[in-house]
């Protein structure tokens, strides 16, 4: 349990236990929980507004229960949480937090637990049941863990499937040094042959922990660049870096860029983005074939797009193409040298940058990924070109 929420819990109980020491019985603790005004006069009755009040300025859920387990007290966050109405009774809580505060009252101790409820989304809630001095009662406290149960089981998954990639160039780079060593010194054109093999997977492996590189760094926040990024010039670097591979594989690269139009954002990470679209379209495009980039402005938004003549991706996997380690084509992603992230990357990309990506395909026709990224106040304020 973190400090704010220890010390929030803590807050809550001093307040519940003061609360019901003052002598509020089961039956006036649920009147009033559900009455409208108190009498003038009675501060009993006024005591219990002010906790009321305290208790809707604590962000997290809270219901506090009384000596027989009725509640008593139950702020705003706590019903939207449970999907409770107002005049909720013990039977209603969800069966597990049910649970819990009967074991935190009978034994005296505290109990925290995970829970998930359906509301009418899943959402996971972390519930600390503190019982109150004197068997007066509990406080159960609730927050919403969702986010970081969800942040966890992505970081489970991508560390798997990151632990999975990497063996397999590992793997492949052992065996080919020992395949070297037994071919020493009688002969020499296998020596070759699997030194040429080690290259290319130590490339592989270099290129596999170039890209989990970026992913790591687009995901600390504290990295993130705010400033007007020139789109144009972006793109001009990063077709000139890939141009001398272009022009080996014999493709046609055309460029069609409208200047002038700026994004807010990082600047390297735009680049990023860019450089494995056409990455990406050069893997999948044969030789002799033709990748076209394009840069536009609609409205106030700008569009980045790289159309290729290449393979295409059927349509049963366009929806996956941008997770992690998804590869369309197993075998002739590793033959080309693709990680399965370069597209990932362009996503994560798109939605820092306040964008995203549309994906046109059809398979045997080639691929379009569009880019719709908003425009910097800079350009939005000038006349469109």
């Amino acid at each position: 349990m973190n400090l704010w929420l220890a010390l929030s819990v803590g807050l809550v109980a001093g307040l519940a236990l003061g609360l019901l020491l003052r002598g509020r019985s089961s039956s006036n603790a649920v009147e009033h929980e559900f009455s409208s005004e108190p009498p003038a006069g009675n501060s009993e009755r006024v005591d219990g507004l002010v906790g009321e009040e305290l208790l809707e300025a604590v962000s997290e859920g809270v219901i506090v229960l009384n000596d027989v387990m009725n509640p008593v007290l139950a702020n705003s966050a706590a019903r939207e949480q449970l999907s409770l109405d107002r005049g909720f009774g013990f039977a209603e809580i969800p069966s597990e937090v049910r649970s819990m505060a009967r074991r935190a009252f009978s034994t005296g101790e505290p109990v925290v637990e995970i829970v998930e409820v359906w509301n009418p989304r899943q959402r996971s809630l972390e519930v600390n049941v503190v019982p109150l001095a004197g068997e007066a009662g509990a406080v159960v406290s609730l927050r919403d863990v969702s986010d970081e149960q969800r942040a966890q089981t992505i970081r489970r998954r991508f560390v798997t499937h990151a632990s999975h990639e990497l063996k397999t160039p590992v793997a492949g780079i052992q065996a080919l040094a020992e395949a070297v060593l037994e071919a020493l010194p009688d002969d020499p054109e296998a020596v070759e042959r699997f030194g040429q093999r080690l290259v290319l997977e130590s490339e592989r492996l270099g290129r596999l922990i170039g890209d989990l590189l970026d992913l790591s760094r687009l995901e600390d926040p504290g990295s993130f660049l705010d400033k007007p990024v020139d789109l144009a010039a972006v793109i001009a670097v990063e077709v000139a870096e890939i141009g001398p591979r272009v022009e080996a594989k014999r493709i046609r690269l055309q460029t069609e860029v409208t200047p002038g139009l700026f994004a807010r954002g990082d600047d390297q990470q735009l680049a990023l983005l860019v450089r494995n679209l056409l990455d990406n379209a050069y893997r999948y495009t044969s030789e002799e074939g033709s990748i076209e980039v394009s840069l536009r402005r609609e409205l106030e938004g700008a569009i980045i797009e790289v159309s290729d003549d290449g393979v295409g991706i059927p349509m049963k996997a366009q929806a996956r193409v941008f997770e992690r380690f998804f590869r369309v084509d197993e075998a002739r992603s590793r033959t080309s040298g693709g990680t399965g992230l370069g597209l990932a990357i362009v996503k994560h990309v798109a939605d820092l940058h306040g964008g995203h990506v549309e994906l046109l395909s059809e398979f045997g026709e080639g691929s379009t990924f569009r880019v719709h990224l908003p425009l910097a106040p800079e350009t939005i304020g000038s006349e469109a070109t």
